[in-house]
């Protein structure tokens, strides 16, 4: 008997269909599920006359045997190809739970651009102030689009967003596509703009702060989405001091990611300054935000448990 072939799910084709609040509340209740990020593989490839590429897997499981893995390759200088392509290609394959047989494999780049801002619009709900009306967001690439649009889902009173970049074009270009209803604006000055922010977000590559703490406003909200590596530091130490601080995952993030990995070396926090994580909000064990004038810091790390969500719901829900 020929065994049944693994289905492919195009990602873009499902995830263009639907609305970005569904996702978010099929990954908040899988938060109160018992999911577990089980490796994590990270390595530079050198190439020749070409910037190194990367190579990340994460894997993630549940205690039912539910399991599987994704595959991301990063190549940085995609975008001066003589056929320009995205810097990021990833693919997921998911492993059923009663049989180990391979269940699905889902492709397209909004797998992971959908799960990373739906990473970020749940915790703003649990942390961002009550009806934020001004949005900055430092870095305009890949990413940007897509998470400004599901914060704006879970932030709905949001009317501008001032949008800062290194490459003053880049920002322009996204400007330019008018994909939400608000006012959008190019930042000419990064301090201006941060200090009269309801929410910041990062989406850098930066692998030295961009982001100074000492311009938050009190009752703000901090979102770090770009660094994955030890290496890689969106903002200083002066907005850890000043924030309360919140991850996705605590395990992963203090053992991969530069932001609170830095802090917790050089002494400026320890573990127990971590407020909590995804898990703990969404299942009640900590409270998010409790005062107006609290600056609140969310550092998403990602990890192979969230893709396990959503390739689970993907799974269940689009057949």
């Amino acid at each position: 008997m020929t065994e049944a072939l693994p289905r492919v799910i195009d990602s873009d084709s499902v995830l263009s269909r639907i609305s970005p609040l569904a996702l978010i509340d099929a990954m908040e209740k899988k938060h109160q599920e018992d999911y577990q990020s089980i490796g994590r593989l990270y390595t530079a490839v050198s190439r020749v006359d070409r910037p190194s590429a990367e190579l990340l897997i994460w894997a993630g499981a549940r205690t039912d045997g539910s399991m599987g893995a994704k595959i991301v390759a990063i190549s940085p200088d995609n975008g001066q190809l003589s056929k320009p392509s995205p810097t990021v290609h990833s693919a997921f394959a998911l492993v059923d739970r009663q049989d180990g047989r391979f269940r699905s494999f889902i492709v397209g780049e909004s797998f992971t651009r959908c799960k990373t801002a739906a990473d970020s619009a749940l915790a703003a709900r649990y942390l961002a102030p009550v009806n934020p009306t001004k949005l900055v967001v430092l870095g305009a690439g890949a990413q940007a689009r897509i998470h400004l649009t599901y914060l704006h889902a879970v932030c709905p009173t949001i009317e501008r967003i001032d949008v800062w970049n290194r490459n003053r074009s880049r920002a322009e270009q996204l400007i330019e596509e008018r994909f939400l209803p608000v006012d959008f604006q190019v930042s000419n000055d990064i301090e201006a703009s941060v200090s009269g922010a309801d929410i910041v977000v990062c989406l850098t590559s930066s692998s030295t702060p961009v982001l100074d703490g000492k311009w938050l406003k009190h009752g703000c909200h901090v979102d770090l989405v770009g660094g994955f590596t030890p290496d890689m530091r969106e903002t200083n130490d002066a907005a850890i001091l000043r924030s309360s601080v919140f991850v996705d995952h605590l395990g992963l993030t203090a053992e991969h990611c530069g932001d609170i990995v830095e802090p917790l070396k050089n002494g400026t926090i320890t573990l127990s300054d971590i407020r909590g994580d995804l898990f703990d909000l969404c299942r009640k064990e900590v409270p998010g935000r409790g005062d107006p004038q609290e600056i609140t810091l969310f550092k998403n790390g990602g990890g192979g448990h969230l893709d396990l969500m959503v390739a689970e719901w993907l799974s269940e829900s689009f057949r």
